[in-house]
């Protein structure tokens, strides 16, 4: 593949690719993280006095329009802020046709010239890409049990919740071994508990084959606008990005002229024994005494 690679994730988007880079260090140059889900508590859900949030409202959220348009005209009644060029992207790839698998029947009154359409991803696909379910992480006498063979993932101090989500936790923990340099933007109004998130900005690549930090790793955040802000303030996200790259390809124009070279200067023979500071820093064997035969 061409390099250098950039990743560019949004929400769960940045938490995946941030996973990419844990497993393969070298894969990504750097990665800009638009309100990533790295975080080490879950979000409101409703449970007891909490409200509800994101995912509830795609749970309960309505899939079946009785045409495009009318889809269109609902996504946009709740979207307002969003860009035109994000709603009429969305109106292109956001629906699907009928029928499908979930939704067979088009309806006695269907036009087939104009059907009527759904999501193109299920709502219960992405409720499932936010949360798992753990149902059963009680005893009927009310005590903690984690079923190893299925939720190993699992955190036993939020055990207590029947739903939860593995992966930004983990991710936020793991932060300090990232090795790619990273963007974090932020929605100022974002649903996120962003303390949680700048925590883990702070430490983000000082760790054991991590980027090392500090002018590696850069925090900003847009005001006045919450999670969707990359559908809504395109203009200005772009230029973040882009003022970034900019950086990005300086220093790995910087790396790999360096790297050139310093391999340019090599002989044949170099790229096959090791140097002289091999030999200088691991010293030669002492002499062993001669063994005496065992009479």
């Amino acid at each position: 593949m061409p390099r250098p690679l950039v990743g560019i994730g949004h929400s769960f988007g940045g938490t995946i690719l941030a996973n990419l880079a844990l497993m393969h260090p070298r894969l990504l140059t750097s990665i800009v993280f638009l309100d990533p889900v790295i975080v080490l508590t879950a979000p409101p859900m409703g449970f007891g006095s909490d409200p509800t949030g994101p995912v509830n409202w795609c749970l309960y959220r309505d899939d079946v329009w009785p045409n495009r348009a009318a889809a269109d005209a609902a996504h946009r009644k709740t979207s307002k802020r969003w860009d035109p060029r994000c709603l009429d992207l969305m109106a292109q790839f956001g629906f699907r046709d009928l029928p499908t698998a979930l939704h067979p029947d088009l309806g006695d009154n269907a036009d087939t010239s104009n059907p009527p359409v759904t999501l193109t991803t299920t709502k219960y696909h992405e409720v499932l890409g936010q949360l798992r379910e753990n149902f059963n992480s009680r005893t009927p006498d009310g005590k903690i049990q984690i079923d190893r063979a299925t939720h190993a993932d699992a955190d036993p101090q939020l055990a207590t919740l029947p739903v939860y989500k593995p992966e930004p936790a983990l991710t936020w923990h793991k932060l300090p071994a990232l090795r790619p340099s990273g963007l974090f933007l932020l929605g100022e109004y974002s649903y996120l508990p962003l303390d949680q998130v700048r925590e883990g900005i702070k430490h983000c690549g000082q760790g054991v084959g991590g980027s090392g930090g500090k002018e590696k790793v850069k925090e900003i955040t847009i005001p006045k606008r919450g999670h969707f802000f990359p559908f809504e303030n395109v203009g200005e996200t772009a230029d973040y990005c882009a003022s970034w790259l900019d950086e990005v390809m300086h220093n790995y124009a910087e790396s790999e002229r360096a790297w050139k070279e310093k391999r340019q200067k090599l002989t044949k023979r170099d790229h096959l024994v090791l140097s002289e500071e091999w030999r200088r820093v691991l010293k030669p064997p002492s002499a062993r005494p001669a063994r005496k035969n065992k009479i």
